[in-house]
């Protein structure tokens, strides 16, 4: 079902629709002035990307740009995952990963384990940044972002998960890729996407074509 036409019809404005992973990379573009390429990686129950290259968010040619979260890693223990194939790094390290191997009830509950100092919780968060930035490795070779920005609902317990990261990313990736790579928790928290919405809002009836077609 389309979901745009009926919203504008109802409320009589323009709607633009975009994911949640997008979002959340246009806040933080806000909140990174001066920066043309970023890469935000969101870790929740799976785990996925937004890609701001040369100050404009990327969407592809289907807008299915920025799914890491089904690029398998070697190793992975033969875990399925919801897309059909196995080892993706989602189904190795992402939140509902995490949880199957911690005592912890919810995501929350695994960031106050971890906000605690329990070294098993430690541990498991660093490994699943060390799984991740294989992937982010990758990424980094390829895209050359100025940024990497960590957020999702680990946010403000993933010094493991930036470290375990950071180890990977500066492992695997080249030497010129990674000079003044800076990879960052998420610096807006849960407002990144609100903030990604407003500014794709502005970024659209702002624009030259917008203006020129107005009444």
């Amino acid at each position: 079902m389309e979901v745009v036409p009926p919203v504008s019809e109802r409320f009589g404005v323009p709607v633009f629709l975009d994911n949640e992973v997008n979002a959340a990379a246009l806040g933080e573009h806000q909140a990174h002035p001066g920066v043309r390429d970023l890469l935000f990686v969101k870790i929740s129950t799976g785990i996925g990307a937004g890609l701001i290259a040369g100050g404009r968010i990327q969407r592809g040619a289907l807008g299915a740009a920025g799914e890491i979260g089904h690029v398998p890693v070697p190793d992975g223990g033969g875990h399925p995952c919801r897309c059909g194939n196995l080892d993706c790094v989602e189904a190795v390290a992402g939140g509902t990963a995490l949880l199957a191997r911690s005592p912890a009830a919810d995501l929350p509950g695994l960031a106050a384990l971890a906000r605690s100092g329990d070294a098993a919780t430690v541990a498991l968060l660093r490994d699943a940044g060390r799984r991740i930035g294989e992937v982010v490795a990758t990424a980094v070779n390829l895209l050359n972002p100025a940024v990497v920005v960590l957020g999702g609902d680990l946010i403000g317990a993933d010094e493991p998960l930036i470290a375990g990261l950071r180890e990977a990313v500066y492992q695997r990736s080249t030497v010129l890729a990674t000079r003044t790579l800076r990879i960052e928790p998420s610096r807006l928290g849960e407002s990144a996407g609100l903030t990604g919405c407003a500014a794709m809002v502005l970024d659209r009836i702002l624009a030259p074509e917008t203006l020129d077609t107005a009444p």
